[in-house]
């Protein structure tokens, strides 16, 4: 029996292909001195450990200075993770999300401008990754990434890994469409239904796509090593469209992957050729 394998592996980048924590942080807190030029240079004691903890309520990059200005105004991590609202501090700081955005931005553009070498070394891809997608490249299977970030971004991270998609192939936050959007034109350009897989690893961002009947048939895949959290992960165990991926099996033989049996009876999932 052939091996049962993607046309179109779509992927997040933030938390499937890259940790970029050290990066998040330190961009983030750039951009909330720029926001609030009046507060210290350093950030205090253990900010940076309570941040990690609660990045998987993150769905964008501009939300990560609000993180830090909820944990500065003494908000908990439970409290946080369990009811992130990043409209009201919005609000209290005067600003509209493009604002917050542009900010984050600018702070990434001048790092880059001034040591591009150091800011990429504050991302690093989880092990086995670049080994896995590097011989996709050009092939049968094509991947994708799909992402909240800037496209111009993940390239250059991509890049410096040798691991050249090709503009068409990575969709980032330019794009300005909702990865659901992104995953029906994708799923339409595969040679047959359920050829599309996606991997994520926030489940809100795949119950987005659950939510999309013409997306019944894309294979639906939680990223267990990414930023998300032990009720995520039960919760995906739990649902007949999501598999619960570990890194060992995302680096390993597709057969291995096992789609979950709901996506498995709507979808034809396209054998290698």
């Amino acid at each position: 029996m052939p091996e049962r394998v993607p046309a179109i592996l779509a992927l997040d980048f933030d938390g499937v292909l890259c940790d970029g924590m050290r990066e998040y942080f330190t961009a983030a807190w750039r951009a909330w001195r720029r926001l609030r030029p009046s507060i210290a240079l350093d950030p205090p004691s253990g900010l940076f450990e309570r941040f990690a903890r609660v990045r998987p309520v993150v769905e964008s990059g501009w939300e990560m200075p609000l993180v830090i200005m909820a944990l500065l105004a003494g908000a908990s991590e439970s409290e946080l993770l369990e009811r992130w609202r990043p409209a009201p501090l919005l609000a209290e700081l005067g600003l509209a999300r493009e604002a917050v955005a542009a900010a984050v931005d600018q702070v990434r553009d001048e790092w880059i401008a001034s040591d591009e070498a150091d800011w990429l070394d504050h991302h690093q891809f989880y092990p086995g990754i670049v080994e896995k997608i590097r011989p996709l490249v050009g092939g049968a299977i094509r991947p994708v990434v799909v992402t909240t970030k800037e496209g111009r971004f993940a390239r250059r991270i991509l890049g410096r890994h040798g691991l050249e998609l090709g503009d068409g192939n990575v969709y980032g936050k330019e794009t300005q469409r909702p990865k659901p959007t992104i995953l029906r034109e994708l799923a339409g350009a595969g040679p047959a239904p359920g050829a599309l897989w996606f991997v994520e690893d926030r489940l809100e961002a795949l119950a987005a796509v659950k939510r999309v009947p013409e997306l019944d048939g894309v294979a639906l895949f939680l990223a267990a090593w990414g930023y998300n959290t032990v009720p995520d992960r039960e919760a995906a165990r739990r649902d007949d469209r999501v598999t619960l991926l570990t890194l060992a099996q995302f680096v390993g033989d597709f057969s291995g992957w096992s789609p979950s049996d709901g996506a498995a009876d709507k979808a034809s999932i396209a054998p290698r050729r």
